[in-house]
């Protein structure tokens, strides 16, 4: 387990010098025009990823109450990042999806998770890259939260 403790704290000081490196030096100008709070990102990868959705499944998919999400959804809309549209088949039925906006900061955000994705390949041959995709698919697959670690796994 020692060994382990002193990798992760190698594996911190590594990702640490990652976000210095990437993301400190950013000038003003780079940063997304709109500032979003964690749950208002969460709820537009869903948003991304699933489209067009009602309130409720929003709610679940982000595991959060159907209250939280509709508060979520009104900062999104009043950003111009989602909008809200009834459902033409029961009007007691609210649907969300990405505005055009909303689908415009997430190309930008994803063009630039993209250049930041090539950044850290490139210095690899590709060897090296195949082996650090097959490691990341595996930590990526394995993580857990501390709340969900085992007494086994934390000592």
């Amino acid at each position: 387990m020692v060994a382990l403790d002193r990798q992760s704290g190698q594996l911190l000081g590594y990702l640490d010098a990652l976000f210095q490196r990437l993301v400190l030096p950013r000038q003003q100008a780079e940063q997304p025009q709109v500032e979003c709070s964690r749950e208002e990102i969460r709820a537009l990868i869903r948003l991304g990823t699933s489209g067009r959705m009602i309130m409720s499944d929003l709610a679940a998919a982000l595991g959060v109450p159907l209250s939280t999400a509709t508060h979520t959804v009104d900062r999104l809309v009043d950003k111009g990042l989602a909008v809200r549209n009834r459902s033409e088949q029961d009007r007691r039925v609210v649907q969300v999806e990405m505005s055009e906006r909303g689908k415009a900061v997430q190309a930008m955000l994803r063009s630039k998770h993209q250049a930041m994705a090539r950044s850290w390949l490139a210095p690899l041959s590709a060897a090296e890259r195949n082996n650090f995709l097959e490691l990341m698919a595996k930590i990526s697959a394995r993580a857990r939260p501390e709340s969900e670690r085992t007494m086994e796994e934390t000592g």
